[in-house]
């Protein structure tokens, strides 16, 4: 089991962080909310370099001449979050201004959107460490997917022209529901135990965090500090099959189900015979199948409100 450290530090300084905004998180333009946290910074004393680009910030990561900043300031959703985290390789502690559509993370660890109280927290800086999943070489904090979900969202970014709201995703959710071909997947899962174990169906989910899109939770018993992975797969295909999923998740009785099979993993591979599957990570395209799948322990460092959830 992960030990997951909690470190809180008085300052008189706050120190120096780096801010990325992702100026297209999000359902409508945060212009005038992102002027108002430069102006908010700047009346902490915080010394601040701007970044708004993930090749930007991987360049400066890389230029031995910059110092390393004390905290990194992600302004966006759970997806610029855990870019953030991957480019940095989990050195520096992540300080989430929640501004993406649905800030599932932000939501579950109780990080306010109120600029006093979000101030309060900087100037804690109240730091825990948390697992990350891999997927691939591409890191993700709360979520992965293969199969019908995650088309949705390489479907809705595909057309992206710039914000998105949880209203784009409707109407490709219910086009896919009549003509989506759910091919089989295949899983290959080490089990906590460090045995192996194979199954299959045609969606498949990997959990760090425990919460979902719209405060749903599908693997409820998920802990991000557990060194593992909580994987679900839903073993019925087709229209009303993906109905009465949608229904048990929509009312919380989908871990009753009896076509829903839950492994508590420390790795994964998914394969599928008939060809590449989209994935999905945190809300945002992760490419196809086949694919490696594992968990990082104790990999995240984020800060969190010294009255937040502590897992």
């Amino acid at each position: 089991m992960t030990v997951t450290a909690t470190e809180t530090r008085s300052q008189t300084s706050l120190g120096s962080a780096w801010l990325f905004i992702n100026r297209i998180a999000g359902g409508i333009d945060r212009s005038h909310q992102h002027a108002q946290l430069r102006e908010l910074l700047n009346r902490m004393g915080i010394a601040m370099r701007e970044i708004n680009s993930p090749s930007q910030l991987t360049a400066q990561w890389q230029d031995d001449s910059l110092p390393r900043p004390d905290f990194i300031i992600s302004v966006g959703g759970d997806g610029t979050a855990a870019m953030i985290a991957g480019l940095t390789c989990g050195q520096v502690p992540i300080a989430i201004f929640p501004a993406g559509t649905e800030n599932v993370l932000a939501k579950y660890l109780q990080i306010p959107t109120d600029f006093d109280a979000w101030a309060k927290m900087i100037t804690k800086r109240q730091v825990r460490r948390y697992d990350a999943g891999m997927c691939g070489d591409r890191t993700f904090m709360l979520m992965l997917s293969a199969g019908f979900e995650a088309e949705v969202v390489h479907q809705v970014h595909d057309q992206r022209q710039g914000h998105l709201s949880k209203f784009n995703y409707v109407l490709p959710t219910f086009g896919l529901m009549r003509n989506y071909h759910y091919p089989k997947l295949d899983l290959d899962i080490e089990l906590e135990d460090g045995t192996r174990t194979q199954t299959s169906g045609y969606w498949a989910f990997a959990f760090n965090f425990p919460r979902y899109a719209l405060g749903l939770e599908l693997t409820p018993k998920a802990k991000p500090d557990d060194g593992l992975l909580d994987v679900c797969v839903l073993t019925q295909k087709g229209f009303w099959a993906t109905n009465s999923y949608i229904c048990s998740l929509l009312s919380g009785s989908i871990a009753g189900r009896s076509d829903v099979t839950y492994f508590r993993a420390r790795s994964l591979k998914i394969h599928c015979e008939e060809g590449s599957v989209p994935l999905q990570t945190d809300g945002d395209p992760a490419g196809f199948t086949d694919i490696d799948i594992s968990v990082q322990p104790g990999y995240l460092p984020l800060v969190v409100p010294p009255t937040g959830k502590q897992i």
